[in-house]
């Protein structure tokens, strides 16, 4: 694997993409008090989520060719305009129908400029920083994550959708000039023939390593999203809790989700990231199941501290060793194919949490969780490690190796 380290890239990158993310956040919180002010129902908001997503999923064959293949700089430059022209479109709708239909574009430019960003960080990092690298762009994306519903209810209140939807195409140029002044470059050098024919989820099933990586990650994005559904009737309803403390819980699963990037990005040995990432895994089944079970919403706080922080750990663990795995040439692929399995999943666990919201009692959701949990890491976790541990030559040269082929 080609590793460059480009340190003073690092700073640009991670606040680049921390104000890209604040924007987006901001912007789908706006439209979604836009829609209900003007008289919407929930199936209007669940369609603005899955319009965001639909391209990421869809699109992922063609969108990871398109970064492996394009210089980085030129694609982001041009998608970050593109991006904030849509926005200032954006800002001047009403209609639930092209609003939609502009989010849906916004996402296609997402899917390319996401995976874009992914395939930069290991070059820029080098291999023995990039956990460092991906716990600091988790930590500071946690930070705009927790700033957003704040800034975007002030704003809205105050100024109506217009304003918070221009911040986000001034997001988006922040973005294409941060293009500009990274130097590192991805996209402008082609690997083997073969690696041009391979795409993105076939070269992630060819690692051993990855390939039950991959699953474990798609539960747990899938279990999130499915509690997220549940969770504040657990609190509101089933704990009697007031909306304050609803928010104080959220607070405190983000500073742990914090907490927990931050130590993950101090991982140096290439052999302790999967078994964190098993243990982050064992531990965040056990936090949902003890959610389930807690008798008032103080006792909730500390269990949601420890499922932030197990959150943390593994999103770190898992994108080290996605990103750190891959070759050079085919970054933009894996990338979009993870992202592309990630959303898909949170777009069948919002579905299946509905579901199972309205037929159990949120003890029983989050009992659910916490099994799967549980049993996904037991089962799968001792693949993960047996083949990591395996010298370079028995893994096939991981996913180079079936690159090539």
């Amino acid at each position: 694997m080609s590793f460059r380290f480009r340190p003073a890239d690092l700073p640009v990158v991670v606040t680049a993409r921390a104000v890209s993310l604040l924007g987006d956040e901001v912007a789908a919180l706006t439209l979604t008090l836009r829609l209900q002010s003007h008289g919407a129902g929930s199936g209007a908001v669940a369609a603005l989520f899955i319009a965001a997503l639909v391209p990421l999923v869809v699109l992922a064959p063609v969108t990871g060719r398109i970064v492996d293949s394009q210089d980085s700089r030129r694609l982001l430059l041009t998608t970050g305009l593109v991006q904030a022209g849509l926005c200032v479109l954006l800002s001047m709708q009403t209609g639930t129908a092209a609003i939609l239909a502009l989010v849906l574009l916004l996402g296609v430019g997402q899917a390319l400029n996401g995976a874009t960003w992914q395939a930069l960080v290991p070059a820029i990092a080098g291999r023995e920083r990039l956990a460092r690298a991906v716990g600091l762009t988790q930590a500071v994306a946690t930070i705009a994550s927790v700033l957003s519903p704040a800034l975007a209810g002030l704003l809205y209140g105050r100024y109506g959708a217009r304003v918070p939807l221009l911040l986000d195409a001034a997001t988006f140029l922040i973005i294409s000039a941060a293009a500009l002044v990274v130097r590192t470059r991805h996209g402008v050098e082609h690997g083997p023939e073969g690696a041009r024919t391979r795409g993105g989820l076939g070269i992630v099933r060819g690692d051993p390593v990855l390939r039950p990586s991959l699953v474990l990650l798609t539960l747990f994005v899938g279990l999130g999203s499915m509690i997220n559904v549940v969770d504040v009737f657990l609190v509101r309803g089933t704990l009697h809790a007031s909306a304050t403390w609803y928010g104080v819980v959220g607070a405190v699963f983000a500073l742990g989700l914090l907490g927990g990037s931050l130590c993950a990005g101090r991982i140096r040995d290439p052999q302790t990231l999967p078994r964190a990432f098993i243990a982050a895994a064992l531990v965040l089944g056990a936090s949902l199941a003890c959610m389930g079970l807690a008798r008032n919403v103080a006792s909730l706080l500390p269990i949601a501290a420890v499922a932030g922080a197990a959150n943390g750990v593994l999103s770190v663990a898992v994108g080290t060793l996605v990103m750190g795995r891959a070759a050079e040439h085919v970054r933009g692929r894996v990338a979009a194919a993870v992202s592309a399995v990630a959303s898909g999943a949170q777009i069948a666990a919002y579905a299946l949490g509905g579901a199972l919201g309205a037929v159990l009692t949120p003890r029983e959701v989050f009992a659910i969780g916490g099994i799967l949990g549980l049993l996904a890491p037991l089962l799968l976790g001792r693949r993960v490690l047996r083949a990591a541990a395996a010298p370079a030559d028995a893994v096939a040269s991981g996913v180079q190796a079936d690159c090539a082929a």
